[in-house]
């Protein structure tokens, strides 16, 4: 019984995160974000995620879910964020420099956050539904497992950066990439929830 607990799990691990991984990669590849604030972030998006699921089973019986899908405006609003970034310069009158983390400091793990919550969408379609016909062991087996995946992604996702055929493309171009994925992150929820 256990071990078809594990196996769904880690299958409907996979199937609701298969994007994570690249927007993972993204936040890896851009050299504002620090690996510490893109793990932390992940973790604690999902566990928001985790929660909600949990307790929203009952909500979808209240809120409509093409009010849900309005959250897709949080990272279209990241990205387009992200994009006027691009523009600004990075030397500061002195030519020394600017460190954006300095000025950003926990923004960036809670960017993180945001969209790994706002791109849950599927996966609380998924786990809530899961997770209303488990007991107490199954869930709690069933949230350590997607713990543990959650790091599992991470370690791939900073992998895949750091590989040497393609990692320095990533890193040289990701930067460059994570405001137009945000953007169709966003819209994609945003048409999920209306169409």
């Amino acid at each position: 019984m256990e071990t078809l607990i594990i196996l769904t799990a880690i299958s409907a691990f996979i199937s609701t995160n298969l994007d994570d991984l690249f927007i993972l990669a993204a936040f890896f590849a851009n050299p504002e974000f620090k690996a510490k604030d893109v793990v932390l972030g992940q973790y604690l998006g999902f566990i928001v995620l985790l929660t909600a699921s949990s307790l929203a089973y009952f909500a979808q019986f209240i809120i409509p879910s093409n009010w849900i899908s309005l959250l897709g405006f949080i990272p279209i609003i990241i990205g387009i964020r992200s994009l006027f970034d691009l523009k600004k310069p990075e030397t500061g009158d002195s030519g020394e420099k600017i460190n954006f983390r300095k000025y950003k400091g926990g923004q960036m793990m809670l960017s993180v956050a945001l969209v790994t919550i706002v791109n849950g969408g599927d996966n609380l379609g998924v786990y809530m539904p899961l997770f209303a016909g488990m007991d107490p062991f199954d869930l709690f087996l069933t949230a350590i497992i997607f713990l543990i995946m959650v790091g599992v992604w991470c370690f791939l996702g900073f992998k895949l950066v750091n590989n040497r055929v393609i990692g320095n493309k990533i890193k040289n171009y990701g930067h460059y990439i994570l405001p137009f994925v945000m953007i169709v992150i966003g819209l994609v929820i945003l048409l999920r929830g209306w169409f």
